[in-house]
């Protein structure tokens, strides 16, 4: 075994690659460094932001309180909240100065500010801010104070340990992992493929030396991998002086209780778990390999373990016995309750287990887990049947591994949208409660507003009485009372919802308590208010109540495309409209939520450039001297047909490979959250009216109607089958007429990303309807936004696929130009020039 671990060792570090490694890892960590340096401060104008509206505030308090003294006087007790007010002003005006300085150490100053926020609101009831957040924010501050730190930039860091806890997340990710793992197999099947271990044998090696020796190489490298990224990511904040950053503090939410915990705490986690997740794979790695699995039976019965750790974290939630942990969902469960110790020991002795589980296996009498027709080394190409040219493209695409890799990051891109969409249906009730907080916030400033004006015009009732002896009693007819007291009533019922959070049933509670708070009609305001975000959501509403279908959205609201925050012409109303997405977030964890997502996020668009850059073949790629000449000239072969080949190739396998990767998807999804409801009423956006059951917003002048969820996805498939004939007959097209196969993928890229972008520039212009590139905005073209942006109702589905395939078609034909009989000699010829 050291034989082997010296051999490869020594042919590692020798190698070129190796030595770009440090520099790579160097040159990524001072982009993001200068990239964080130039986009920082958004700590520092948050907290500025924050403590000018609680300056503002104040302002209008002591104004109105100096005012009534003025008029009226004062009692004792409005006379102390009067110097708790002026001593609160202080402490803000003195938290703004620090920080229009760039000085951050302000949490004595906050602490101070909240001591005087909590003995004013005893004096006197105006509850301006929201207790619980400001709980929150003492917690913090206390934590900073004695750790003698100041707040720092979280979003963007650069020059703090929070810095160094984005560089693990980011080095230490699930992706690396699968670099490492995809390494680790090329150097075993290269070694294989040359005959090395025949070699190592020769000296008296036996299998499991053999075996093992390459696996302790592979987490050597592993673990230098690991104090590399350690040692390199911690040098911005001790070369600056900010290594007690390792305590900063990071809010972390335990059910309803938020937590803080330190950053050292990720920084000893992530770097550990990610290498004992490496080990297990390599472990499992080895032993197959030792059995001689091929690459289908290796990626089955990798991704497989990984597949169930997560849907049990899914089902099950944390469980100490699972190692997905190790890299995903460590949070909440492990650091924040620091039972990350007794996790690690669990880890260990399940890693050990797993090396005694590897040495029975390597004594034991060789089981090749391979099918039948698979086969390590190439033998000769033998056509047999029809469609030879096509049996010819197939193996070498096999044989150069861009099948495998394509099919591979086809269940990235479906797998990825599924993973996102699960992790964030997993974080629904989080997301409740600071849309709970926010809309009490909301509720605290009007409360406050009218609260001061009630006080206003009682101040004006007693002016009006000390002059002339009569009392005004008009109080009831303006009803500030009333308002303040409904808001008092709301923000209590918000606040015993969260006492509901630990219940099964808390989305929906939380739903229909939204919806109580706001009960009114659409139909009873004024047809100037009708938008299409309030008239959807209570007509959706009625067609969820008919038909019995639990809604996902955890909000009353379905927010429509008109109401989102980048619509916004000011900062006030974009904040106004997050805080409407954040109270009404759509989320479902089934199946046909993940595909409506996966058109939706428009990763459809990403996939088809696999296809282009990976996959698909062109006349062009047979213009190069290389071994495919010998056989495509052993017989006269015409140009049409190599050209038609590669054109029905590329559509078969990207039809074929889209189907088995989305369909193997859709099931591992529909087994996590099951198929979700067919006939669930999405929003369709139109430009007029062309049927009884169309509804119109005066407001948003724009015409909408609602569609079930799956005659929507069928649409989209339908568009996707569409976007893919067309853009392999233009590839095919490109590539014919170019001398280079990767000129035509390079020429191919600039072309659908220039149609596309100038698509959507030129939009409303009448013959935007024409452009295929647009159509390629998947979901936006099935909803119908597309004809809202274009103005045009005839930028639809049914125009998408018939342009799709008829401009498709025409490039398809146009490839015919100029066909010719290719001989051994004209070929021959053609592949020098």
């Amino acid at each position: 075994m050291k034989e082997v671990i010296h051999l490869l060792m020594k042919r590692l570090l020798k190698n070129k690659y190796i030595l770009l490694l440090p520099l790579v890892i160097s040159l990524f960590i001072l982009t993001l460094l200068i990239i964080n340096s130039t986009q920082s401060g958004a700590t520092q104008q948050e907290l500025q932001e924050t403590f000018k509206d609680r300056k503002e505030t104040l302002q209008i308090l002591i104004s109105t309180t100096l005012t009534k003294e003025r008029m009226v006087g004062l009692t004792l007790e409005e006379q102390q909240a009067l110097e708790s007010l002026l001593l609160k002003e202080q402490y803000v005006k003195e938290i703004l100065d620090k920080l229009k300085e760039g000085n951050l150490q302000i949490a004595s100053e906050q602490l101070a500010y909240i001591q005087q926020y909590e003995k004013y609101v005893e004096l006197k009831p105006i509850p301006y801010l929201n207790i619980s957040r400001l709980k929150i924010e003492e917690r913090k501050a206390q934590t900073l104070l004695e750790q003698h730190l100041p707040y720092s930039e979280e979003r963007t860091p650069f020059h703090t340990a929070l810095f160094t806890k984005q560089l693990f997340q980011i080095l230490f990710s699930p992706f690396t992992a699968f670099f490492f793992v995809l390494i680790f197999c090329y150097i075993y099947t290269f070694d294989r493929g040359n005959r090395a271990f025949d070699f190592l044998k020769i000296n008296s090696l036996s299998n499991g030396a053999i075996y093992y020796g390459y696996m302790l190489t592979f987490i050597l490298m592993v673990l230098l991998y690991i104090v590399l990224v350690c040692c390199l990511a911690m040098l911005p904040p001790l070369l600056m002086g900010n290594s007690a950053t390792l305590f900063y503090p990071l809010e972390v939410a335990v059910n309803t209780e938020i937590v803080w915990v330190p950053v050292w705490k990720w920084l000893v986690f992530i770097p550990i778990g990610w290498g004992l997740f490496i080990v297990l794979l390599l472990l499992i790695l080895t032993c197959l390999f030792k059995q001689q699995a091929t690459l289908g039976i290796l990626f089955t019965c990798v991704s497989l373990p990984v597949l169930i750790s997560y849907i049990i974290l899914l089902k099950a939630g944390f469980h100490v016995a699972n190692p997905i942990h190790l890299l995903i969902s460590y949070e909440t469960d492990l650091l924040a309750t620091n039972r990350y110790i007794t996790y690690f020991f669990t880890m260990f002795c399940l890693l050990i287990l797993g090396f005694i589980m590897s040495y029975i296996v390597m004594r034991a009498q060789t089981v090749r887990f391979r099918l039948h027709g698979f086969h390590f080394r190439k033998k000769q190409y033998q056509a047999t049947g029809r469609f030879k040219l096509l049996q010819f493209e197939q193996l070498k695409k096999k044989r150069s591994g861009q099948i495998l890799i394509t099919l591979t990051l086809l269940f990235v891109s479906f797998g990825g949208t599924v993973a996102i969409v699960q992790q964030q249906f997993q974080t629904l009730p989080e997301k409740a409660l600071t849309a709970i907080e926010n809309y009490q916030n909301m509720m605290l400033k009007n409360q406050t507003h009218w609260e001061l004006v009630a006080e206003q015009f009682e101040i004006e009732k007693e002016m009006q009485r000390l002059k002339d002896g009569t009392e005004l009693d008009n109080g009831d007819v303006y009803g500030y009372g009333n308002i303040v007291k409904q808001l008092r009533d709301n923000y209590q019922v918000l606040e015993s919802l969260k006492d509901e959070f630990h219940s099964i049933d808390f989305l929906e509670i939380y739903r229909e308590t939204m919806h109580s708070l706001y009960p009114e009609s659409y139909k009873e305001m004024n047809t100037s208010l009708w938008t299409v975000t309030t008239m959807a959501s209570e007509e959706q509403r009625y067609l969820l109540d008919e038909k019995g279908i639990k809604p996902w959205s955890i909000g009353n609201m379905w927010t429509s495309k008109f109401s989102y925050p980048n619509k916004a012409d000011s900062n006030d109303y974009k904040e106004i409209l997050q805080e409407a997405q954040e109270r009404n977030t759509k989320y479902d964890n089934s199946s046909l939520f993940a595909v409506y997502r996966f058109f939706d996020w428009n990763v459809m668009f990403f996939v088809l450039f696999i296809f282009v850059l990976l996959l698909w073949t062109t006349v062009a790629e047979e213009r190069k001297v290389t071994t495919t000449i010998d056989f495509l000239v052993t017989k006269p072969i015409r140009y049409t047909s190599i050209y038609v080949t590669k054109w029905v190739y590329n559509l078969m396998i990207a039809y074929s490979l889209f189907l088995f990767s989305g369909g193997l998807i859709f099931l591992i999804a529909t087994l996590i959250g099951g198929l979700g409801e067919a006939e669930y009423p999405i929003l369709i956006y139109a430009t007029e009216r062309l049927e009884e059951h169309y509804f119109v917003s005066f407001s948003d002048d724009a015409y909408f109607y609602f569609e079930n969820l799956a005659t929507l996805l069928v649409k989209g498939g339908l568009l996707i089958v569409a976007q893919i004939f067309f853009l392999n007959s233009l590839f095919s097209f490109i590539g014919n007429l170019l001398k280079s196969h990767y000129a035509a993928i390079v020429v191919t890229c600039i072309i659908v990303i220039a149609g596309y972008a100038l698509g959507n520039h030129y939009i409303t212009m009448a013959s935007s309807v024409y452009n295929p590139f647009i159509y390629l905005d998947t979901w936006n073209i099935v909803d119908g936004w597309k004809s809202i942006e274009a103005d045009n109702g005839y930028v639809n589905v049914r125009n998408g696929v018939l342009l799709f395939f008829i401009s498709g078609s025409l490039l398809f034909g146009l490839g015919f130009l100029g066909k010719r009989k290719v001989t051994r000699r004209q070929y021959f010829k053609l592949k020098k020039a």
